[in-house]
């Protein structure tokens, strides 16, 4: 079984694939430097409790749906828009 950050961020990268979102935008709404994010998707530094809304929030979703895991969000039809290859965003 997967942990909990594991899942967190193995979802957390997924959506921003999707949704053409960069590591420097998610690190910016949470008020920590392209690196500490970078660090924290590889499992090298723990998440705080508190940037879990605010990422969620920036997805349009709930701390429930993000930890739930991104094929949890798929099946529940709560994927944000997907960019396209343009760089226009699809629904």
């Amino acid at each position: 079984m997967e942990s909990l950050e594991a899942t967190l961020n193995e979802t957390l990268r997924l959506l921003m694939t999707r949704t053409g979102r960069r590591q420097v935008d998610v690190a910016e709404v949470i008020g920590i430097t392209r690196g500490s994010l970078s660090q924290r998707l590889l499992g090298k530094s723990a998440w705080k409790l508190d940037d879990l809304p605010k990422v969620a929030d920036y997805f349009g979703l709930t701390v429930s749906e993000l930890l739930s895991g991104y094929a949890a969000i798929a099946a529940a039809d709560r994927l944000p828009p997907a960019k396209g290859a343009e760089g226009q965003t699809r629904i």
